[in-house]
């Protein structure tokens, strides 16, 4: 079983939409035969220090470093590691509040992230944000972060995007987003399947003595 630390990162106002998507993606993982399962690592509190100001045409936009996400992501795991004593984590899964920008160099330009995906060393590191998902309607709310993460689980595992109904499909606005099953479609599936699949153990060969 491949587990992912699953944090959760910023107020409390939408705690409970973190441990709805944690629940149901688990039991997704489970009902379709993954060998994935997400596991509760705790929240983690950026300080004010780690927010950025963007001005947009509707003013100023709040966002999250993205540098400061995966640093705080990154020892996150190191600290869970460590201290369960279990090398099997290598991967964290981080959900934030607000949007995730990074500041291109040398220009007061910010990129701004949905999701991402970073490789450190042998570590994964995974964040999504889930304020452009927002509505008022809280189920519809659960339903489009699921399938985001669901989204990012793909790549993780090397899924690239699809043409099919599928999670893996990204689409150009929310209403599209809204129309996709909220699933990995029977391709996607099955590739995911064969990339999860436990390899089997090396077998050795023993040699004897007829005559003993």
């Amino acid at each position: 079983m491949d587990k992912i630390a699953f944090v959760y990162m910023g107020g409390d106002e939408f705690e409970w939409l973190f441990f709805e998507v944690y629940d149901r993606v688990n039991r997704y993982l489970r009902d379709v035969g993954l060998g994935v399962t997400l596991v509760y690592a705790g929240r983690i509190k950026l300080p004010p220090g780690m927010l950025i100001r963007v001005e947009t045409e509707d003013g100023y936009v709040k966002m999250y470093s993205f540098e400061a996400v995966v640093e705080a992501l990154y020892g996150k795991l190191v600290e869970m590691k460590n201290s369960v004593n279990d090398d099997s984590f290598t991967k964290i899964f981080g959900i934030t509040t607000l949007p995730i920008g990074s500041r291109k160099q040398y220009f007061e330009i910010y990129k701004k992230y949905l999701g991402i995906e970073v490789s450190i060393g042998n570590y994964n590191v995974l964040v999504l944000s889930i304020k452009p998902f927002y509505t008022e309607n809280r189920e519809l709310f659960i339903e489009r972060v699921f399938k985001g993460v669901l989204h990012e689980l793909g790549h993780l595992y090397g899924l690239p995007h699809c043409n099919n109904d599928c999670v893996m499909n990204p689409p150009e606005d929310l209403r599209e987003w809204d129309l996709r099953a909220p699933t990995y479609c029977n391709p996607c599936l099955m590739e995911l399947k064969r990339k999860l699949k436990p390899k089997p153990p090396l077998l050795h060969r023993a040699y004897g003595c007829s005559h003993c």
